[in-house]
């Protein structure tokens, strides 16, 4: 670790009569509520649900709407994915339980302006946290006695230690995390001060855990390498929620290892943006800046009571996802007390707090979900537009409202508006003049025309973004062969894609010839953006369908756009029979020293491991893109290749020697970016114990 004798590098961020709240389920566990398009079809509606076999009963609510009652042992969230596959089905929703509106009893509550700021109190009627979600404060430690905290504090049960551990000191390197600075205490206080409880105040988690690490002295200063072992203990632990309220002038990349190893782990890092009233963008603070390399990363800047930016925050539209307020905010203090504080340090902890009472709900959501569905649940605001990422400050409401395994997309006219529980087709055109949704809209990379010998029935439609699956149907396809107008049957998102591969699906065609297809531009992807593939930063125009064409007749469709030449090459790794560094990542190099552009990629590995399922494998291009290859999966790597157009997915039992198998993610997204550099395979080893060897690795590239 370089600079040990440095204690600055790392550095706090400072500057009407209701009733109590139910722990009650804020939804139905055994029914669904489904609406079809057409509210006529009355018999038809019903025989869809009916020959379903996961139903017990189906009742008609008029208008469309059906009151489906689950067997027992439904799985809720499978339920929903699979009745909302169902034709003709508009949108799948739980059945809410209705309840009079709940503010907790704390007596200080009502000095806290930023929760209604953010609409606490609507987002507490649907969860006041489960306590199911452990988040860890690293930080100056965490007064874990105090009164509004104790009930809400982490134990440690997890080493066999039920003797009231509460975290760890990696500043002192003992077993008592206990703040000497009241920095920690303080965000602690915001994420979740225990709720109705008749003391002091709330956090935004009434009920959730803490998980106390102490890395920064009574000072508020602290080694990185303290920092590291913090955020590591946290992973192993079973926080799924990192907060980090501090932060320092310079990268460093062992801290950037510790948060791709919380991202292998599906951890959140939530970070300060800092207080330099800078632009992240250009001028870099780390860690918050890390949000560039690593999506589970959300940096938060500040707002203050009028709903502007604080005058100290710093921002970034590219570096800084969200706002919250972070301005004079009460909060917990050392030795019982309570006391005020501004800064992003109290900005952060407040989306720690609300991503914990997220989690809570979805338990199964991976943190891509759970972060997509944070970037559109804000208050648009003014003062925040060209500022953050979502251009908006958290809003815990819109946070909680959502009924459906995959979070909704947001409407894009000007507010005021009201998000959705369910989006099963994109939200209607803005009505302003002039106003659109502009810039970073998804592209289509590759398309390939595919079928039986002497056939096309498929086309594998790949894009370089995450789409929002309902809003790609059939009827954004045109597809036309030597015949005429073919009709498209499906539309479906290929699995284990993350919504980015979608097969086109139709009657097989043997008539030899051309077939011409265009795709879109009415296809959103999840931030609500409309195509734009000719990156004219206007999303949504005649000029942004995508058109390919294949011909039938030739040995092998070409892959569309087809190269005007193309050729393989391939490059072995640098090294070979590299040791696999236990819980620690290890990197192969590739050295492409010849410049041309990616057409199509391969890769072949040979790993072994005494237990593969420790392992997470990425590519790593010479630009900084990066695609997961295999992930923590119980599968041998001997001599298989990673192939998009491989017929076998990762989800199967086992794999043979030689197999051929689609990636985690597709390397599509390396295709039409350039090749010369160093190209780095990183082995993730997330446990400890087990040992293996990268035996061998090697890329092949179609190049053009």
């Amino acid at each position: 670790m370089r600079n040990l004798n440095r204690r600055i590098q790392l550095q706090i961020e400072s500057l009407e009569d209701r009733t109590v709240p139910s722990t009650v389920s804020p939804f139905a566990t055994d029914r669904l509520l489904v609406t079809f398009n057409d509210s006529t079809a009355n018999t038809n509606n019903i025989a869809a649900l009916t020959h379903l076999p996961s139903e017990r009963s189906v009742a008609s609510l008029g208008l469309g709407i059906y009151r489906v009652e689950l067997n027992s042992g439904v799985d809720l969230g499978q339920a929903i994915t699979l009745y909302s596959a169902q034709p003709g089905v508009r949108s799948v929703t739980r059945d809410s339980i209705i309840s009079v509106a709940q503010t907790p009893n704390d007596p200080r509550l009502s000095e806290l302006w930023s929760l209604p700021k953010i609409s606490a109190a609507q987002g507490w009627n649907v969860s006041t946290g489960t306590g199911q979600t452990v988040v860890a404060v690293i930080d100056t430690g965490v007064d874990y006695n105090h009164p509004d905290l104790a009930a809400n504090i982490w134990t440690n049960t997890i080493d066999g230690a039920t003797n009231g551990l509460h975290g760890y000191d990696f500043s002192s390197n003992d077993t008592n995390p206990m703040d000497e600075s009241g920095h920690g205490t303080h965000v602690a206080g915001i994420i979740g001060a225990t709720g109705n409880n008749g003391v002091g105040v709330t956090g935004v988690a009434q009920h959730t855990r803490i998980m106390a690490l102490r890395f920064m002295d009574a000072n508020g200063n602290g080694y990185t390498s303290d920092a590291v072992r913090a955020m590591d203990y946290a992973i192993n632990h079973g926080a799924k929620i990192i907060n980090e309220s501090w932060g320092g002038s310079a990268p460093d990349p062992t801290l950037a290892a510790a948060i791709e190893r919380a991202r292998a782990a599906g951890v959140i890092v939530v970070i300060a943006a800092g207080n330099e009233q800078s632009n992240n963008d250009t001028t870099a603070s780390y860690p918050a800046s890390y949000a560039r390399q690593s999506n589970n990363v959300v940096a938060v800047a500040s707002t203050d009571s009028s709903d502007r930016l604080s005058w100290f925050s710093n921002y970034g539209t590219q570096t800084v996802a969200i706002a919250a307020p972070g301005e004079n905010i009460l909060s917990t203090a050392m030795g019982g007390g309570y006391i005020t504080k501004s800064g992003t340090s109290m900005a952060a902890p407040v989306i720690s707090g609300a991503l914990s009472l997220l989690w809570d709900l979805h338990p199964t959501w991976s943190y891509a979900q759970v972060l997509d569905k944070l970037k559109i649940s804000v208050d648009s605001l003014s003062s925040l537009s060209g500022r953050v990422t979502s251009n908006g400050r958290i809003n815990l409401a819109k946070l909680l409202d959502a009924s459906s395994v995959v979070p909704p997309v947001p409407p894009v006219a000007v507010p005021p508006v009201t998000v959705p529980p369910v989006v099963s087709s994109p939200p209607a055109s803005p009505t302003a003049p002039g106003l659109r949704w502009t810039g970073g809209g998804p592209k289509v990379v590759s398309a390939v025309f595919s079928g039986s010998s002497g056939s096309f029935n498929t086309v594998r439609v790949t894009f370089d973004k995450k789409i929002n699956a309902p809003t790609f149907t059939a009827s954004d396809v045109v597809l036309t062969g030597p015949n005429g107008v073919i009709t498209v049957t499906r539309v479906t998102a290929v699995a284990n894609s993350n919504s980015s591969v979608f097969d086109i699906t139709f009657g097989s065609q043997t008539t030899a010839g051309t077939y011409s297809m265009s795709v879109g531009p009415d296809i959103w992807d999840v931030l609500a953006k409309r195509m734009d593939q000719n990156g004219n930063g206007i999303n949504g125009e005649a000029g942004d369908r995508f058109t390919t064409s294949a011909k039938l007749g030739t040995t092998s469709p070409p892959v569309s756009p087809p190269p005007t030449s193309s050729s393989r090459r391939s490059y072995a790794a640098t090294r070979t029979n590299v040791p696999i560094a236990d819980q620690r990542t290890t990197r192969v190099n590739f050295e492409v020293t010849d410049s041309f552009t990616v057409a199509n990629l391969t890769v072949n590995l040979d790993i072994a491991h005494t237990r593969m399922a420790d392992l997470e494998i990425r590519l790593r291009a010479p630009d900084g893109r990066t695609v997961t290859l295999f992930n923590r999966r119980n599968l041998s790597l001997s001599g298989v290749t990673f192939d998009d157009n491989a017929a076998t997915s990762l989800a199967v039992n086992s794999l043979t020697q030689g197999a051929t198998v689609r990636p985690e993610e597709v390397l599509a997204r390396f295709r039409g970016h350039a090749t010369k550099g160093t190209w780095t395979l990183e082995v993730f080893d997330l446990f400890a114990k087990n040992t293996g060897t990268v035996t061998s690795a090697s890329l092949s590239f179609s190049t053009t």
